[in-house]
């Protein structure tokens, strides 16, 4: 395992500690600090991934894999359950299912990652930014009516193809300006 331990992986490993910290707090009904705890998960992926950019070390594949595995649990299953236990208890059937489908939504997100890469562009919603927005709704305990189809809407654009632009997207926008528009044109066609 020596092999495996370099910047990169114990950035994810952050990102994982800072998720299973945020579950024990959300069982607390500490939610503001559980939502801290997710936005910091959130910083420790984009450090990550930097650090893997910058790394070459060869552990490609497993730091792939801990990444998912750390994004299912802080962006995923942290985020849907404080948004269960802060607000949509009150819809038991519905709640719940609300919550399963963002969290299903995101691990397919997730899934799919790894065959879907471009530098410009992500396909469908990433679920760290997905993640700390429905932690945002749980912290402020929304009500939920308002959170149950934020909730669903997100899981769908996880899942969808819509492209949201990375960083290196943002920076070349014409290039990007490219990509918007062919999608665009797949849309209406």
């Amino acid at each position: 395992m020596r092999e495996y331990v370099t910047l990169a992986n114990a950035l994810t490993s952050g990102s994982l500690v800072a998720g299973f910290f945020s579950v024990l707090l959300i069982f607390r009904g500490d939610y503001y600090p559980a939502a801290g705890l997710i936005a910091l998960a959130a910083v420790f992926d984009a450090l990550d991934g930097a650090a893997a950019r910058r790394s070459e070390n060869g552990d490609e594949a497993f730091g792939t894999n801990l990444d998912s595995l750390a994004d299912v649990v802080s962006f995923g299953a942290a985020p849907a359950l404080a948004l269960y236990m802060s607000s949509l208890y009150v819809l038991p059937v519905v709640g719940v299912a609300a919550c399963l489908v963002f969290f299903l939504c995101g691990a397919w997100r997730l899934a799919r990652f790894s065959t879907c890469k471009n530098r410009l562009y992500f396909v469908g919603c990433p679920i760290p930014g997905a993640g700390v927005l429905v932690a945002v709704l749980a912290a402020v305990e929304a009500p939920p009516l308002f959170a149950l189809p934020v909730a669903l809407i997100l899981g769908v654009l996880m899942i969808g193809t819509m492209p949201f632009p990375t960083f290196a997207g943002l920076r070349n926008r014409e290039e990007l300006s490219e990509v918007v528009e062919e999608y665009r044109q797949t849309r209406n066609a």
